[in-house]
């Protein structure tokens, strides 16, 4: 940048600038003016740098989308709606398969490290291992009338990416950390009417595991730009970074499940935003997810690889890109692999970073393969809370906790057939 400024103005370097000759060709007014105007680009270029980059969208691009929108359509032999349990299988295999984790998964180890009072519930701070033999912390709420005589429903919290890195468990839980607590409630107060998720879910008798994911909180944090870079080091090991966070998701469903204080069959996941989008391919897969709830993420691949779309703009993509899947998968196809699962979703409808045109025409294609399955219209359920942008506010939580305080029966696609419907979905236009 700075030789570009100098030879601009006829120099050939920054030290001929001020060389003799230089000096002797030119009057001292005509020095001191090409000065100030080198002086001033000098200053100006970090600040054009640091502008936001319009979108690199060349027409390649816009080529391999319509090529992949193809693909989707006839990816799998039999289609959903004459085969519907087979075509969940091919799905469910490739969804697996784009984590790039050919390995078993390995049991989890844990170890609790510290119990705490909170009143109606206790408060564990445990260390386990997931994929690696690398510890992490984890928090675990225990309502006081859940044991292993009396176990309760419990709820595994996904949390959202946000682009703010040193929180990640702490978005759901008030962390004990009182220099971190003031991070934390800013950010409820931005995003959740100033309340901890987690700890009302305790109090209400859920029994809630939250977790942070690699590069968030206590596992990080890492600057928005090391994104790039810490994805790549994943490919070049012939990882994914969304896999791995995945696959970590499927580990803390196990070591929920694992409690002999929880419920069986009674195990929900709940994400905002990213952590959304992690619920329902966590549901698609995990044994022990058996309702998902996921707020503020949920679309087509079509509305969000646009120029501005969430996918195309943001490093926080890594975490949710698996290679190759969305030549075979759209996004509602993916929620759908999860049936005949209670799934809620719930979106604001003047959120900016999902369309509302493509979350209505998503949910539709979510609907028809719910149906194909069998399941009973109750247990996919759509609400678009009008003027509400991108949040998880007190009226929503007041919402999805009556959604999660039902019972629900665990069915096969098989099962689900010819089963009455409890309800009609709740689409708020």
């Amino acid at each position: 940048m700075t030789k570009q400024i100098f030879t601009t103005f006829g120099f050939s370097s920054f030290s001929s600038f001020f060389s003799p000759p230089s000096l002797f060709r030119s009057s001292c007014l005509n020095r001191f003016c090409c000065f100030l105007r080198v002086a001033a680009l000098l200053w100006l270029a970090p600040c054009q740098a640091a502008d936001k980059l319009a979108p690199f969208w060349p027409a390649e691009l816009n080529v391999l989308s319509s090529a992949t929108m193809r693909v989707q359509q006839g990816t799998f032999d039999p289609d959903p709606e004459s085969d519907f349990i087979r075509w969940q299988q091919q799905g469910r295999s490739t969804l697996q398969q784009s984590y790039l984790w050919s390995e078993p998964l390995p049991e989890v180890v844990s170890k609790r490290m510290s119990r705490l009072d909170q009143g109606s519930y206790w408060r564990e701070h445990w260390q386990v291992q997931l994929l690696t033999p690398v510890w992490q912390q984890v928090w675990l709420l225990i309502p006081k009338t859940a044991t292993a005589a009396t176990p309760q429903p419990a709820v595994l919290m996904l949390h959202d990416h946000g682009a703010e890195f040193r929180l990640g468990k702490d978005k759901w839980i008030r962390p004990t950390d009182k220099a971190a607590l003031p991070l934390a409630e800013h950010w409820a107060g931005k995003y959740f009417s100033g309340n901890f998720v987690g700890e009302q879910l305790a109090e209400a008798g859920f029994v809630v595991l939250a977790a942070d994911t690699l590069g968030f909180g206590a596992r990080g944090p890492i600057a928005y730009v090391q994104q790039q870079q810490l994805a790549a080091n994943f490919l070049a090991r012939g990882r994914s970074l969304a896999g791995f966070s995945a696959l970590e998701d499927q580990q803390l469903a196990a070591f929920l499940a694992s409690q002999p204080m929880v419920k069986t069959g009674h195990i929900s996941a709940l994400g905002f935003s990213m952590g959304a989008y992690r619920v329902w391919q966590l549901a698609a897969l995990s044994k022990h997810i058996n309702a998902g709830v996921g707020i503020g993420w949920f679309n087509q691949f079509v509305a969000l690889t646009t120029p501005d779309g969430n996918f195309s703009k943001g490093q926080s993509s890594f975490y949710l890109l698996h290679p190759g899947l969305f030549t075979q998968l759209d996004l509602p196809q993916i929620a759908a692999l999860a049936a005949p699962k209670p799934l809620l979703m719930v979106m604001g409808a003047d959120d900016p970073l999902m369309p509302a045109a493509g979350v209505k025409q998503a949910f539709a294609e979510l609907q028809s393969l719910y149906q194909d399955c069998g399941a009973a219209a109750a247990r996919v359920q759509l609400n678009i809370w009008p003027d509400k942008g991108h949040q998880f506010d007190s009226e929503m939580q007041q919402q999805v906790l009556q959604w999660l305080q039902q019972q629900w029966t665990e069915l096969s696609c098989q099962d689900s057939v010819g089963k009455p419907s409890l309800s009609k979905p709740s689409i708020n236009p």
